[in-house]
Parts: C-alpha cells; structure tokens; sequence
C-alpha cells in the first residue's frame, strides 16, 4: 500500500468517524459531560495529528467541525 492509498483510506476513515462523534457527542443528553467530550476530543485530536502529518485541508476542516461542536457539549453552571 503507497503513501496516497494510505492517506486516501485515512482520510475517508476521519470523514466517518468525525461524522459519528459529532452526532454522538450532541445527542448523548443524559450522559456526563465528561463522555460527551471524550467522544468529540479524541477524534479532534487524532485530526490534528493527521493534519500535522499529511497537511492537507480535510483534517483541518474535521477539526473545525469538531470544535465547533464543543461549546454545546460544554456544561452549563445552571446545569
């Protein structure tokens, strides 16, 4: 397997995985918040290592995406 296969199978992996955390992360209401965010976090974190890595914009944009969902996982002080 050469190097743009890898990549090409990486980043259609990422596209899921993001996808899945994402909706999971959102829609785990009764769940601690601590769960919630593992499940966005790690799949940002491994997003950043593969953007480092491979420097192409799909990794950059999946963490983008990830971010923005951290403030609605985030607890409330009301909460």
């Amino acid at each position: 397997m050469n190097a743009e296969n890898l990549q090409f199978l990486l980043t259609t992996l990422m596209e899921l995985v993001t996808l899945a955390a994402a909706y999971a992360g959102l829609r785990l209401f009764k769940q601690r918040w601590q769960l919630r965010m593992a499940i966005i976090g790690i799949p940002l974190l491994l997003n950043v290592i593969l953007y480092l890595v491979y420097h192409t914009t799909p990794f950059f944009y999946m963490g983008v995406i990830l971010l923005l969902c951290i403030p609605f996982v985030w607890p409330r002080k009301s909460a």
